[in-house]
């Protein structure tokens, strides 16, 4: 019997870490630390033993806009409708 309590307040405290580490990963804090950077770096450096390799993202591909189109000038004493526009 008390082993099963043991167990049950071992997976119990397990299971508040990963919930606390959960929600703590999604913070601005996780994303700028030098833990998650050593752990990502750690990650890359063991992931190929066991077959993941690290994709470098795509580059964005280049685009080319332009300005837009000048207004067309108002002409004093013209009243338009709202739609007209369109």
């Amino acid at each position: 019997m008390l082993v099963i309590i043991v167990l049950a307040a071992v997976v119990g405290v397990m299971l508040a870490v990963f919930l606390w580490f959960y929600f703590y990963s999604r913070t601005l804090a996780w994303g700028h630390s030098e833990t998650r950077q050593a752990v990502l770096r750690m990650l890359v450096v063991v992931g190929p033993i066991f077959g993941v390799h690290f994709a470098k993202p795509r580059p964005e591909p280049p685009t080319i806009s332009t300005p837009g189109r000048d207004p067309e000038p108002v002409v004093p004493g013209v009243v338009l409708p709202p739609d007209a526009d369109r």
